[in-house]
C-alpha cells in the first residue's frame, strides 16, 4: 500500500509507522520485549563492561620523556536488551577506569539514543571518559540500525581519510635498560625477539631514514618530527635531512610540544622558511606565546596543547594563536562535540587536522569516522597506529590497512570493527600484571639518559 505524502506525515505524526522504516531497521532485534522488534524506542541499556588495558608501546622518545614499556586504554562494552553490544575506546589511566565503572550501574535502564544526557554523570571525569562512553553508543546505535558511525553524524564528505607519518626519536626496543624494567612482562626479547624492528632513531641520518622507510611500507605523503628531544638545532638539521632524503618535495611538519623558548623558536623559524613546511606545532606553552611566534614569523602554527576544550576557544578568538588545530575527541570530549568545534573554527579561519596518542583499533575507527564527516578537516592527521606492533591489536582481522598514506571507513555497521576476545583477555590480564597504572614518560627516560629533566631549550 502506497500513502500520500499527508497521509504518511499525518501517521508519522501519529507514531504509526514506528520509529523508522522496515527497510532501514534491520528484520528483527533478539531480546526486544514482544511486538519491539522493530521499535527502538524500547531498546535499553543493560551494563557496561569497562576493562583496562595494556599494550606494548616501544621506546619512543618526546618532550615528556619516554614511552614504555606499555601505554593504557580503556575498553568498553555496552550491553542492552536487544542481545547487541556496543565497543568502544578510550583512554586509560585509574581515574578514568573508576569513572568509568561508578557510572555504570546509573546506565541500566536508558536508551542508548540519550547519550548525551550522559554528559553530567561524568563531568568531573578527566577527559575521554565520556568520549569514550558517547562513542560505545554510537556504535551500538549502528549496529541497531544497521549504519555506519559516519552515516549516524550526518554522513561522509570523503571516503579515505588522509593520515601523515608520525616520526620518534627512539631507542631501540631491546635495549638493556628497557628490557629490565621490573613492570614488563611479555616475552620480548633481544634480536628477533624484540617488540619491533625499527631500531635506535637518534640522529637526522637515521630519521631520514625513518621516514623513507615509513613512506615505502605505508605511502605517507605528509611527515611529521616529534621534536623537544635533542637540542633545537640537531632537530632542525633532521628536517633537513628528512626533506633530502625525501626528494625535498612532501610536506614537513614540526612538533616541539613546546618544550623551547620564544627566541628559540623564532631563530628555528627563521630556518624552517627553507623546508617545504605544513605547519609549525607547538614550539612554545601557552597561548599568548604561540600568538607572539605566530605575529613574528607568519607561519602556519598548529596546536593541539593551547587549545584542547571548548573554554579554551573564547581566549583563542582574542590572541589569534593559530591557524589549525588539532581536534581530539577524546580531549574534546565526543565527535559530535569535534564537529561544532570545527564550525566555530571555521567562521574564524582555523583549518584542522587530529592529533593522535596511543591508541588501538577501534580509536583508530573512530579517527578515520571523524576525519570523514568534518568538511573542515583538511589536513592530513596524525596518528600512533603505525607504531602499534601487528598482532597486538584488539580487533579481529589484524591491524586496518593505511595505503598511500590513507585509511577507509570501515564498511560495517558502527564503528565497523569487532573485538577479539581473546586478544582482550591477554591484554587486561597483561594491565593486572604489569602493574602500570598512569603514564609516566620521565620514569623510563631518567634510567636511559640519568640526570634527565623536562627543561626548556
Amino acid at each position: 500500500m502506497s500513502l500520500t505524502r499527508r497521509q504518511w506525515l499525518a501517521a508519522a505524526g501519529s507514531g504509526s509507522l514506528g520509529l523508522a522504516s522496515a527497510s532501514v531497521l534491520p528484520a528483527a532485534l533478539p531480546g526486544l520485549p514482544a511486538g519491539a522488534a522493530r521499535d527502538l524506542r524500547r531498546l535499553r541499556i543493560t551494563g557496561l563492561r569497562v576493562t583496562p588495558v595494556a599494550l606494548p608501546d616501544p621506546p619512543l622518545l618526546a618532550a615528556s620523556g619516554a614511552h614504555g614499556p606499555y601505554f593504557l586504554r580503556t575498553i568498553l562494552e555496552l550491553e542492552t536488551n536487544a542481545g547487541l553490544v556496543g565497543i568502544g575506546e578510550t583512554r586509560g589511566g585509574e581515574a578514568t577506569v573508576r569513572a568509568l565503572q561508578a557510572v555504570a550501574p546509573s546506565l541500566v535502564g536508558e536508551s542508548p539514543f540519550a547519550y548525551r544526557a550522559f554528559a553530567a554523570r561524568l563531568a568531573k571525569a578527566p577527559a575521554g571518559a565520556y568520549a569514550g562512553l558517547e562513542l560505545t553508543c554510537l556504535d551500538l546505535i549502528g549496529r541497531a540500525t544497521g549504519l555506519r558511525v559516519c552515516d549516524l553524524l550526518g554522513g561522509p564528505v570523503r571516503a579515505e581519510v588522509e593520515f601523515c607519518s608520525y616520526l620518534f626519536y627512539r631507542y631501540a626496543s631491546d635495549h638493556p635498560t628497557v628490557l629490565a624494567d621490573t613492570a614488563l612482562v611479555d616475552s620480548r626479547g633481544r634480536g628477533e625477539a624484540a617488540l619491533d624492528s625499527w631500531g635506535e632513531v637518534r640522529t637526522p641520518e637515521a630519521m631520514a631514514e625513518l621516514a623513507w622507510q615509513f613512506k615505502r611500507k605505508w605511502g605517507f605523503r605528509f611527515h611529521k618530527l616529534k621534536a623537544g628531544v635533542l637540542a633545537p638545532e640537531v632537530e632542525l638539521e633532521t628536517m633537513r635531512a628528512i626533506n633530502a632524503r625525501l626528494g625535498g618535495k612532501e610536506p614537513l611538519r614540526i612538533d616541539p610540544n613546546a618544550r623551547w623558548t620564544v627566541p628559540t623558536a623564532l631563530r628555528i623559524a627563521e630556518k624552517l622558511r627553507e623546508l617545504p613546511l605544513d605547519y609549525y606545532e607547538d614550539p612554545v606553552a601557552g597561548q599568548a606565546a604561540m600568538a607572539e611566534v605566530r605575529q613574528k614569523t607568519g607561519l602556519k602554527m598548529s596546536t593541539n596543547m593551547c587549545v584542547t576544550t571548548v573554554p579554551h576557544l573564547a581566549e583563542a578568538v582574542v590572541a589569534k594563536p593559530i591557524d589549525i588545530l588539532l581536534l581530539d575527541h577524546h580531549s574534546f570530549n565526543g565527535l559530535t562535540v569535534c564537529q561544532s568545534v570545527a564550525t566555530i573554527g571555521e567562521t574564524l579561519g582555523w583549518s584542522f587536522s587530529q592529533h593522535s596518542n596511543n591508541h588501538a583499533g577501534i580509536t583508530m575507527a573512530a579517527m578515520i569516522t571523524l576525519g570523514a564527516v568534518v568538511p573542515q578537516l583538511t589536513y592530513a592527521s596524525d596518528t600512533h597506529y603505525p607504531w602499534l606492533p601487528e598482532g597486538h591489536d584488539l580487533i579481529v582481522g589484524g591491524n586496518l590497512p593505511i595505503k598511500d598514506g590513507k585509511m577507509a571507513i570501515p564498511a560495517g555497521p558502527g564503528l565497523g570493527v569487532e573485538l577479539d576476545r581473546a586478544k582482550l583477555a591477554v591484554a587486561a590480564d597483561r594491565y593486572v600484571r604489569s602493574g602500570v597504572r598512569n603514564r609516566n614518560d620521565a620514569q623510563l627516560m631518567q634510567r636511559l639518559e640519568p640526570g634527565w629533566k623536562r627543561s626548556l631549550f
